[in-house]
This record gives C-alpha cells, sequence and structure tokens, in this order.
C-alpha cells in the first residue's frame, strides 16, 4: 500500500496489533534509513508479541556482546600491524594508514558479526518484525507492507486521503485457440 506521507504527518492504524490483530497497548517503530533521511511510523502492537520483539536467542546475545571487543581487539591489532609494516616510512604517512586499516577492520569484524547474530534471531520475533514494514520512500510518498491484508484493509480505511491510487491489476482474456 502506498501513502502519500509528507514528513510531520501521521498514519492513522487500528487500536490492533500488526502482528497478531489482538488489542494493542504497545508500540512498533517502523523505520527506513536513506542516507541522511530517515522515514518512522509507529506501529501499535499488543504486550505478548512486545515481548517476542524483546526476545533474543542466545546465540543472537552472544553474537552481538562479542561484536564491540571484537571490533575493538582487531582495530588496534591491524593498527599495530600496519604501523609495523610501514616502519620505513615518515609517520606523516604510517599514522592515517594504520588507522585507517585498523578502523576498516574493526567496523568490518563488527559488521559481520552482527548480521551473523540477525541471522541468528528467533522465528517469532522475525515475524513480529516483518508484520509491518516501510518498504520505501520518497519525499512525498511511503510504501507501507503488511502479512496482514485484514489491517492493510481497515489502514487504508482510515486514511483516504493519504493513500496513492494503486494500479488496478488487468486480467488479460485467454487467447482463442482454433481447431
Amino acid at each position: 500500500m502506498t501513502l502519500r506521507v509528507r514528513p510531520g504527518e501521521t498514519v492513522r492504524f487500528p487500536a490492533q496489533c500488526v502482528a497478531c490483530g489482538r488489542p494493542a497497548r504497545e508500540r512498533l517503530s517502523l523505520q527506513k534509513r536513506r542516507g541522511q533521511v530517515t522515514r518512522r511510523v509507529d506501529a501499535p502492537l499488543c504486550t505478548d508479541c512486545a515481548r517476542q520483539l524483546a526476545r533474543r536467542s542466545g546465540q543472537e546475545e552472544r553474537l552481538l556482546r562479542l561484536s564491540w571487543p571484537a571490533a575493538s581487539l582487531t582495530a588496534v591489532a591491524l593498527g599495530l600491524l600496519a604501523a609495523l609494516a610501514l616502519s620505513g616510512v615518515g609517520w606523516w604517512l604510517r599514522l592515517p594508514v594504520a588507522v585507517g586499516l585498523g578502523l576498516g577492520g574493526g567496523a568490518f569484524i563488527r559488521w559481520a558479526l552482527a548480521r551473523r547474530a540477525a541471522a541468528a534471531e528467533l522465528p517469532e520475533r522475525r515475524a513480529v518484525r516483518q508484520a509491518a514494514q516501510i518498504v520505501d520512500f520518497t519525499w512525498r510518498d511511503m510504501t507501507l507492507a503488511f502479512t496482514n491484508h485484514e489491517l492493510a484493509d481497515r489502514v487504508r480505511e482510515l486514511n483516504p486521503g493519504l493513500v496513492v491510487d494503486e494500479p488496478a491489476v488487468k486480467s488479460t482474456p485467454p487467447a482463442e485457440t482454433t481447431n
């Protein structure tokens, strides 16, 4: 569903959870970032689904806790190795190369461990996160996706002025056959 939502405007949701349809008391913050611009929308969430969203698997928790120390150690080790390898070069070249290589290596380790942690996410948590998403946005339009089609219809009804006319699916007539 594509909504024409400008920054500062709000999207209205029914008072039911976007994941399971029960009465909602919590909020699920949907956000998508592109460059310097981030679009955010708060969708309703029930208490049980909010609890599922807060849970992490043991492996996900371990990987996230390990990512910062591993990234720091990698950055220091690569920085020192680069500084030692470039010992014959002046400090004005050795320092930025060592710092850049160390920070780049540390950032890569952090990114790789965070990605593995996301892959170890609990299926229930993933289902709640994917129940409603911002798929794409421009400066004036935002495309939302819902796994619950009834909820999508209710959101469409609550925001009639924001819904962009979506192209109707054209059905092609079957080709005629001659015998």
